[in-house]
């Protein structure tokens, strides 16, 4: 499960950064490495559940073929994936799903979350910009951002078990 995984790497940095002295530049300079390799992990995760879940709403139709046709679109699709790559896929779907999903997350504090963590990935992984983000600040994001994970698959009627 994605996000047990995400918890004990949380919790493993957690207890790392509380020993650290907040005053010391070379403790920050530990964080902000931890803090980044957290975000990859993140959204690693993210991205291998969220085509998972589209995965098990398309075994819905029991078409093995158009199974294996969506399986690998959505394989190329997810690959750091924003909030507009969902919601063309949703939109893919069916336009309901698309416009049930947005418009319970549009300019939410959870839509805002997704786009820092993935502002943040972009930044560790493609230098593109500073990584400007805390532990303190990771945390609070992602536990937001799982809200937007739970939407998707409430919107496509797909548990996450």
């Amino acid at each position: 499960m994605y996000s047990q995984i995400i918890e004990n790497a949380l919790n493993t940095c957690s207890d790392h950064i509380n020993t650290l002295d907040p005053t010391d530049a070379k403790c920050k300079e530990l964080e902000t490495y931890l803090v980044a390799g957290l975000v990859v992990l993140i959204v690693s995760e993210y991205e291998g559940h969220l085509e998972s879940v589209f995965i098990k709403r398309a075994e819905q139709c029991g078409d093995q073929h158009a199974i294996n046709y969506i399986k690998k679109t959505l394989s190329q699709k997810f690959r750091s994936p924003d909030l507009s790559k969902i919601n063309e896929t949703l939109s893919r779907f069916d336009s309901s799903y698309r416009s049930s999903f947005f418009g319970t997350v549009e300019n939410s504090p959870e839509h805002a979350a997704w786009d820092s963590l993935l502002k943040a990935r972009h930044a560790v992984v493609h230098k593109k910009g500073a990584l400007n983000l805390t532990f303190g600040e990771l945390k609070t994001n992602y536990f937001l951002t799982k809200k937007i994970v739970y939407n998707v698959e409430t919107v496509l009627g797909v548990s996450d078990s």
